[in-house]
């Protein structure tokens, strides 16, 4: 999957605030194209003279060790022989619970070590942890190196879904490492909240919501095109893409499918684990159901623009879940698609405020058909909402506008920002 870089506003382009300074970020996954919203940094923050190290673990011997992504950006991955001899022994997901947790603290100890001493080498002027598993290593690093450190928290970590492996001793090491950061940043104002309560950020967290860069809404054939080829028409195409899990509600999206008006069709798009890597078998003899494959991230948008209507829900059975920040919101936005969505307060605050969609209880699929229906059925309301939708995604809603307070951000930590003891090179 490679993720469209296209050029970014002219704010972002001409004043190389970061010229000279090295900045060092560590994935907890095997490739950036994983993370949209680091990527979208990253690439922002070299545009303005920054030279950004990323770190990845390594998959296989068949690809470089280090690689140039673009003017300002290189990727290094790391060798894990310890996940190699586990998974190579015991499979993916041993099914031995001894084994299973052996393998989990033998490959994170290992993480940790490869991953400290990696920015320990980089000398970066910046460390940034992505994500709860490489906040240790980047605390050793930032503290040898005497540089300060940011934590992006994509995700509040132990409270992922309902079940997370040893998410008790996660959420401890969250508490403990927390305060060793001099900037926490989460994607929804709920969860930086959190982080400054529970966790006792040493400062107020920044909010840097999951947006992608602008694009202009264009006209896209591709789903009704793909559709037309299975044999399936429709007036209206409601849209569902991400992961294909029960924690996504797929199912109740499909029971509500039943109560659409004549001529809705819904199209699930995405890909799914166990018993949901065949959706088909869910869906069998419902003729206003599609389910269709997960596309790249460059070619997503052109999927979008084609359908009328975005879902998106979560299962209210974590935190995670319900103080949800899903890039998806903003990308119906941006394609211009109303949309309907959980009922859950970080949402629910801006569909409503912007005029963009209905919200409703995800695991109730009266409600989501009541909401299908009623926007599908309205031409006067589906248009305002979709002008809503252009006109928030252009004004506020993309990656540019968000990357502003970023930048700042940075710019305060690069040059010492309240206290300069550990302010970077001299």
């Amino acid at each position: 999957m490679t993720l469209d870089t296209h050029a970014l506003s002219q704010d972002e382009k001409t004043p190389l605030a970061f010229a000279g300074r090295r900045i060092f970020m560590l994935l907890y996954l095997p490739s950036p194209n994983l993370l949209p919203p680091m990527y979208h940094e990253a690439t922002s923050l070299a545009k303005n003279g920054a030279e950004v190290m990323i770190a990845c673990w390594e998959t296989d011997d068949s690809t470089p060790r280090t690689e140039r992504l673009a003017e300002g950006m290189t990727l290094r991955r790391m060798p894990f022989p310890s996940l190699r001899f586990f998974q190579k022994r015991f499979g993916i997901s041993p099914s031995n619970k001894l084994v299973a947790a052996a393998q989990y603290v033998v490959t994170y100890t290992e993480y940790v070590v490869r991953g400290s001493l990696m920015g320990w080498r980089a000398d970066a002027d910046l460390y940034e942890a992505h994500d709860l598993p490489t906040l240790l290593p980047m605390v050793l690093a930032s503290f040898l190196r005497r540089r300060k450190l940011i934590y992006r928290a994509h995700e509040l970590y132990p409270e992922m879904h309902a079940r997370v492996k040893f998410a008790f001793i996660w959420k401890m090491l969250e508490r403990l490492l927390v305060p060793h950061a001099d900037l926490v940043i989460t994607p929804e104002p709920n969860r930086s909240a959190i982080y400054q309560r529970e966790y006792h950020a040493r400062s107020s967290p920044l909010t840097v919501m999951n947006c992608p860069p602008f694009q202009e809404p264009f006209v896209s054939s591709v789903l009704r095109d793909a559709l037309r080829q299975k044999g399936v028409e429709g007036e209206t195409i409601v849209l569902y893409q991400g992961l294909f899990d029960n924690s996504r509600c797929i199912r109740e999206m499909i029971a509500a499918a039943s109560e659409f008006h004549q001529g809705i069709v819904l199209v699930l798009m995405g890909g799914g684990f166990h018993e949901w890597r065949n959706p088909d078998q869910f869906i069998e003899g419902r003729t206003n159901i599609v389910a269709m494959p997960r596309v790249t991230y460059h070619d997503l948008a052109a999927y979008t623009a084609s359908a009328d209507i975005g879902l998106l829900f979560y299962r209210n059975d974590c935190r995670n879940n319900y103080y949800c920040a899903p890039n998806k919101v903003h990308e119906y936005m941006m394609m211009g698609l109303p949309m309907v969505t959980v009922d859950y307060p970080g949402i629910r605050a801006l569909v409503e405020r912007e005029g963009i969609g209905l919200c409703v209880n995800p695991e109730d699929p009266h409600a989501i058909a009541a909401a299908v229906n009623s926007i599908a059925s309205d031409k006067g309301i589906y248009r305002n909402m979709r002008a809503n939708c252009l006109r928030a995604a252009r004004e506020r809603y993309n990656w540019e506008h968000e990357f502003q307070a970023l930048k700042l951000a940075y710019g305060t930590l690069l040059n010492g920002g309240k206290d300069g003891s550990r302010s970077g090179r001299g």
